[in-house]
Formats: structure tokens, C-alpha cells, sequence
């Protein structure tokens, strides 16, 4: 099976190349390729694909409110370059990677009936993005938005939370943060994998779908949970900065993603943060 993947050098796309690499053939779009998703006419020269996997985007919410412009640019025009490749090519299954669109949730655990609430011009443009996609493509391609919660993992840039915390216990015996109290749904990049190595292989399902664990957990819950799998105690320093409009708690319903597909996380929050630190770089 040929799979077009764009943003195949970010977090999410080496591990999708990197734990599913043996099992497909894909066609990386990246900057590092000929193949440019500003420009659908490069696109058009890729042909005889099966699935299409889109997760190139400009991702760092705090960048986002600094250069919006930026964001609503690539985001979209990316999304709209693949939709028009997908109509062209006649292209069975779209696998977009969406993030999560709810703000401030009025309960928990969040369904996909959940009121949208969109608080970054991050946020903003790959709500905007799902919408293009899906409605572009409604006759013709089978769309499946997968709205993450949050992922940690291999790869991950070492300003997200996790690997933020990760990085200060392996290098000394203390952890600085900006707020312990804020929790949140984290789901390890293998199982992200290999849901969507289960909707590759998932015929006639289309609509959007809430990603995480079913969980969640707090910032200091993540530095104890490192402290034990460590095996030292970690001296915990808190800076008392908290975001505007922060997110206290999240966390997934996911009975709609499991009904359809028959997944759920293999790995607990706390095998997944010890896998992970087994490779960290």
C-alpha cells in the first residue's frame, strides 16, 4: 500500500515512518523532498496513492499568537492543497491529524458534541482546516479527523511539557515548572500509531474522532511519576504562572472512536512515560 504523508520529519510524522515503515510505502512530502504542499501542481505529480495521512502544520500555540499570520497561511492552504489533490487523484481515505478544538470543557469526559471553543490562532486554523477538508471532500473521499488531546513521545520537541520535565530529571535531581496544578489527557505516540494503522485498514468510516487516554493527569503528577520510574527523589520547583484561560482539566470520550474501530490505549501513563524515557534523546 502507497501513503501520501505529509510533515513526515515532525513528531508525529518520523514515528509514524518509523513504526509502521516495514508495513507501508510512503511518499514523504516534506521540505526535505521535491513534493511541495504549497504547491499543488508538485503535489499532482505524485501518483498511484492509496491513503493520504496529513499531518504537516505549524503546531506551537505560543508562536501562534506572534505570528498568526503564518499559522492561518500553511495550515489552511496545506489542508486545501491536499483536499484538491485528494478530488483530483480520486483518493479512497483521508487521515487528517487535527488538535483539540473544546477550550474550556463544561464537563468531562468530552464527547465530540462538545461545544467547539478555539482560544489560538493555532487552534483556530486547524478547526478551520477540518472543515475545509471535510467539506471539500464530502462526496468523494472518505475523511477521518483525529482530534488529539495531548501526545507525548520520541521526537517530541523538549519545550512541551513532558519531555520539558523528562529533560530536567535525567540531567539533575531538580524539575522547574510554570503551573503544577493544570491537568490534561496524555496519550504515547504508539498508540496514536496504531490507531491509525487500524483506520488505514478501516473501510467506509468517516467523521471526527476525540484521541486520548481517557485521563488525565497533572503537571506535578507527571514529575512524580518520573521521580518513580527514575528510581530519586526530585526536588519540585513551581514558578506560579498560569495562563490566561488555562485549561484546569481534560480528558477524552473515546467510546466513539473505539466503537468504530476496536481500539483502545495499550499503554498506561505511566508504562508510556518509562518507555519513553528508555530512548530519550
Amino acid at each position: 500500500m502507497r501513503i501520501l504523508l505529509t510533515g513526515s520529519k515532525g513528531f508525529i510524522g518520523k514515528n509514524i515512518v518509523e513504526l509502521l515503515g516495514d508495513k507501508y510505502e510512503f511518499i514523504e512530502v516534506t521540505r526535505d523532498t521535491e513534493f511541495d504542499i504549497s504547491d499543488i501542481n508538485s503535489l499532482l505529480k505524485i501518483n498511484n496513492i492509496d491513503v493520504v495521512i496529513h499531518t504537516a502544520a505549524k503546531t506551537f500555540v505560543p508562536d501562534s499568537f506572534i505570528q498568526p499570520y503564518d499559522f492561518y497561511k500553511f495550515n489552511i492552504n496545506s489542508s486545501l492543497n491536499i483536499a484538491e489533490y485528494c478530488r483530483i487523484k480520486k483518493i479512497s481515505k483521508l487521515i487528517y491529524l487535527n488538535a483539540y478544538p473544546y477550550g474550556k470543557p463544561d464537563c468531562c469526559p468530552i464527547n465530540e458534541d462538545h461545544n467547539i471553543s478555539l482560544h489560538s490562532p493555532y487552534n483556530q486554523s486547524k478547526h478551520l482546516s477540518e472543515l475545509v477538508i471535510t467539506n471539500y471532500l464530502e462526496t468523494i473521499t472518505d475523511v477521518v479527523s483525529l482530534r488529539l488531546f495531548n501526545l507525548y513521545g520520541k521526537h517530541q520537541r523538549n519545550d512541551f511539557v513532558v519531555p520539558h520535565i523528562i529533560k530536567q530529571a535525567l540531567k539533575s535531581n531538580s524539575v522547574t515548572v510554570k503551573d503544577l496544578d493544570p491537568k490534561r489527557d496524555y496519550l504515547y505516540i504508539k498508540d496514536l500509531v496504531s490507531l491509525i494503522d487500524l483506520i488505514i485498514n478501516t473501510k467506509s468510516v468517516v467523521g471526527s474522532f476525540n484521541v486520548g487516554s481517557a485521563e488525565s493527569y497533572s503537571v506535578r503528577d507527571i514529575i512524580n511519576l518520573v521521580s518513580s520510574i527514575l528510581g530519586k527523589q526530585l526536588n519540585i520547583k513551581s514558578l506560579g504562572v498560569r495562563r490566561d484561560n488555562e485549561v484546569m482539566d481534560c480528558y477524552a470520550d473515546i467510546s466513539k472512536l473505539t466503537k468504530n474501530f476496536g481500539w483502545t490505549p495499550k499503554y498506561l501513563f505511566r508504562d508510556g512515560l518509562a518507555d519513553y524515557i528508555d530512548k530519550f534523546e
